[in-house]
Order: C-alpha cells, then structure tokens, then sequence
C-alpha cells in the first residue's frame, strides 16, 4: 500500500504559442484599421435616391461645399457669404490644386443657391461635372 499522495500532473498551456497569436492579431488589427477624418459637423438632410446604382466607396477625401436647410453655405466647414464663395474657392485652389471638391446639399435647398454654387465653381476654375452631390441611397 502506498501511502503517499499521488502527484497530479500540472497542465501545461503553451504560452509562448499564445503570445505568437496574440501578436500576429494585433498587426492584423492595426494593419486593416481606418480611421475617419473628422468632418465639421453641419446639420442636413441629404436627398435619396431609390433609382441610383450602389454608392461608389470613397478613396479620396473631397473638401465639402455644404448648403443647409437654411440656405447658409460652409466650405469645408468654415461659414462663406454666396457672393464670396468663388474668391475662396480660388484660394482653397491656390492653396491646394489637388483639392477634390464634394457638393453637400439639403432635401429643401432652393434652385438660387445651387445656381451660385455653380457659377462660383465655374468663376473658380472647377468644372461643374468633377463636384459630385453627395446623394443618400434609399434602402
């Protein structure tokens, strides 16, 4: 008879394999991570569309030409007066020629203030048909 008490063995988790997973997770999580720009956050409603094909997933940020309910205008989240809005989209121009330029407009902007965002693209030097309008994809 054996008196003694039977020795249980102490289970071995690999550690070392751990860590190896562990390390290769988070080079896959900071490697497939995007992050957002920040966008001055301007209150409106963007039209829908049901007949429009899937939205086109964005690469490039565009500097926003923004027209609110209220018919103010903001470019790229600064407030700008109609009359002066092809002056600075000159300077956005001469500050930076690559800037792609997106159009932000409310469900209830008025056809005036489209005709003056237009006219100041065109005063600026932009064609009217490389300002995309943000449009909402119904569901």
């Amino acid at each position: 008879m054996n008196l003694r008490p039977r020795r249980r063995p102490v289970p071995m988790i690999p550690i070392v394999s751990l860590v190896d997973v562990m390390v290769i997770l988070l080079i896959f999580f900071v490697a497939t991570t995007t992050f957002r720009n920040e966008k001055t956050q301007v209150k409106i409603t963007l039209p829908e569309s049901r007949t429009m094909g899937e939205p086109v997933p964005q690469a490039e940020v565009r500097k926003a030409i923004t027209i609110t309910r209220e018919q103010e205008l903001f470019l790229d989240g600064s407030p700008v007066q109609p009359d002066a809005l092809a002056d600075a989209l000159k300077r956005l121009k001469a500050q930076s020629p690559a800037a792609r330029l997106e159009l932000e407009a409310d469900t209830g902007t008025a056809l005036g203030v489209l005709m003056k965002v237009w006219d100041a693209l065109r005063a600026a030097g932009y064609s009217v048909n490389d300002v995309p309008a943000r449009i909402q994809r119904a569901q």
